[in-house]
């Protein structure tokens, strides 16, 4: 029984003093292995350019560098390569606080090294390029029109593509001096076809040099402007026909059915856009008072559309012809005068003795109509005292007809204190 309790702790301690010499064995190689010395090269370095906003206040740019990239070659203990090998973990900075000139510049470059990495400069063996090289430009900054061209089509003949609209007017360009200077102007193409409505979009443009060819992508890159696109309008305007047309303002003894006009022009052509005018169909040119005349009249009126619509024809004025048919023209002589609304205090005499009136209907209505049948009526609301001619209103009654007093018609009245 003692005997195999031995046996039992000889291997126990066995195996513990073998696993410390295995543990110690792997230590040790891997110390050895971890500072071992090795050379690597590391490729693809980013350059950073420091301090480039100072350029800009002192009136300079950076046109070119190179290059962009570096390879830096090390020798150190393998734990750091393996640090300075991971990607990203390398730059190299450039500062260029003390450029204050335009020219080439061959500026020496700092090493940015990752935390925890023992090794500094003194272990790098080898380098693609010792110094960056900066080409150092003025900077220019100057205004040039913008310009748009349309060359397409609209969709038919009844549209029209107006001159285009856009904003800004002109562009602040900032870049080399050499490269702004030769910029004539900023172009935008438009190469639209089958427009039916007025396009308002943000359009890029091209740079246009002084000899008429357009600045290539690579001279573009190195210039910065105001804004990146334009707005642009093509204003697209329909054209059509519309009606001229007028109201009738009917008496007692004309309608429709015995009434007939016409307006010359019948219609004009206007233009406009298109969602605008799509059921702008006629302008009312205005009222014709039926009762202002006899059987017959020629009246003038403008034509007036809204401001946002084009009159192409381009007249401004219409003749309205009226007619009426089937109804004759009958004079009586009326002295039936009346005063309504004489100013308190006051009274009026009404001076006219007689006054021929003017009649339509048919034969047999004004065949009916005696003077007795008429009254004259004058409103004295906005008379003051004193004499003066006054508008007289025509009543017919007393008869049963479709009879309409025509004309306009004045009276002389007198209003004088009452007398007391």
């Amino acid at each position: 029984m003692f005997k195999e309790r031995l046996k039992k702790i000889s291997t126990k301690i066995f195996y513990i003093i073998f696993a410390i010499l295995v543990s110690a064995t792997l230590w040790i190689y891997v110390e050895i292995t971890e500072n071992e010395v090795q050379r690597t090269d590391i490729p693809n370095i980013e350059v950073v350019l420091r301090h480039v906003d100072i350029l800009r206040d002192r009136g300079l740019l950076i046109s070119s560098y190179e290059p962009e990239q570096i390879s830096l070659t090390f020798e150190a203990a393998r734990s750091d390569i393996n640090r300075l090998a991971a990607p990203g973990a390398l730059t190299v900075e450039v500062d260029l606080a003390n450029i204050t000139s335009a020219g080439t510049q061959r500026l020496v470059y700092d090493i940015n090294f990752p935390t925890g990495v023992s090794v500094g400069t003194d272990a790098i063996v080898g380098r693609s390029d010792s110094r960056i090289t900066i080409v150092i430009d003025r900077l220019l900054h100057r205004q040039i029109p913008v310009k748009v061209t349309y060359t397409g089509g609209t969709a038919s003949g009844e549209f029209v593509a107006e001159a285009a609209e856009w904003d800004p007017q002109t562009l602040t360009v900032w870049g080399p001096e050499e490269i702004i200077s030769r910029i004539d102007y900023a172009r935008v193409p438009i190469l639209r076809e089958n427009l039916s409505t007025t396009l308002t979009e943000e359009m890029e443009f091209i740079l246009i040099e002084e000899n008429g060819e357009e600045l290539s992508d690579e001279l573009r890159s190195l210039v910065e402007f105001s804004q990146e696109t334009i707005l642009v309008t093509i204003p697209i305007k329909q054209i059509k026909d519309v009606v001229l047309i007028v109201e009738l303002f009917h008496g007692e003894s004309t309608s429709d059915a015995n009434t007939q006009w016409y307006v010359e022009p019948r219609e004009i052509k206007i233009s406009g856009d298109p969602e605008a005018i799509r059921d702008f169909n006629t302008i009312r040119l205005g009222t014709i008072d039926m009762m202002r005349f006899g059987l017959t009249t020629t009246e003038a009126f403008p034509i007036s559309i809204p401001n946002h619509i084009t009159n192409v024809s381009g007249e401004t004025e219409a003749l309205v012809h009226v007619d009426v048919f089937g109804l004759d023209i009958a004079f009586r002589s009326a002295t039936n005068f009346q005063t309504i609304n004489v100013p308190a205090g006051y009274t009026a005499e009404v001076l006219t003795q007689s006054l021929d009136v003017r009649m339509r209907g048919t034969s047999e209505d004004l065949a009916l109509v005696t003077p007795i049948n008429i009254r004259i009526i004058a409103d004295l609301s906005d008379m003051n005292p004193g004499t003066a001619r006054v508008p007289a209103k025509i009543i017919i009654d007393g008869i049963d007809a479709d009879i309409d007093p025509v004309g306009e018609y004045e009276i002389t009245v007198t209003i004088a204190a009452e007398q007391n």
